[in-house]
């Protein structure tokens, strides 16, 4: 009967490894510097509303929330195409471009050095920086207004 259990785990075991699912000890301990990122937020102060956004697993993000640690930045967004909101950082960030159909509150890396906010739909080759959290794309669309808008980034402590 003993014989029949070793077997058996063994089997599972191999199964388990094989499929490729992650063993887990049920510890919970296991954190990486992606979940890190993954679960930093960043404010949006944007007409005197405050929204927050979830970084994105992504490098530039990552960079990102490094640049925000040390004091907030001010970005002036321009109008484009109806869907978006385009405006020049101060500095660049690690672009690592994929075609990408973007949806309303998504904040994206443009050519490196651009980032652009989302109130309607796209698709093109970017980098994502993060998602805005809790706004329809009419709260957005209200929000951003007609024309150009300056947003302030911090980093939610």
């Amino acid at each position: 009967m003993k014989l029949i259990e070793i077997i058996i785990s063994i089997l599972i075991g191999l199964m388990s490894s094989a499929c490729g699912a992650p063993v887990s000890s049920g510890s919970g301990s296991n954190t990486s510097d992606v979940m890190e990122v993954s679960q930093m937020e960043i404010i949006i102060d944007v007409n005197d509303n405050k929204l927050t956004a979830e970084l994105a697993n992504s490098t530039a993000a990552k960079e990102l929330a490094e640049k925000l640690k040390s004091e907030p930045i001010t970005v002036t967004l321009n109008e484009y195409g109806g869907f978006e909101k385009v405006g020049d950082l101060p500095w660049s960030l690690t672009k690592t471009d994929e075609q990408l159909s973007t949806e309303p509150g998504d904040i994206m890396l443009y050519q490196g050095n651009q980032m652009t906010i989302f109130y309607n739909s796209n698709s093109w080759s970017y980098t994502k920086l993060g998602h805005i959290e809790n706004t329809t794309q009419e709260e957005l669309k209200a929000l951003f207004g007609e024309g150009d808008v300056t947003v302030t980034l911090s980093l939610k402590e």
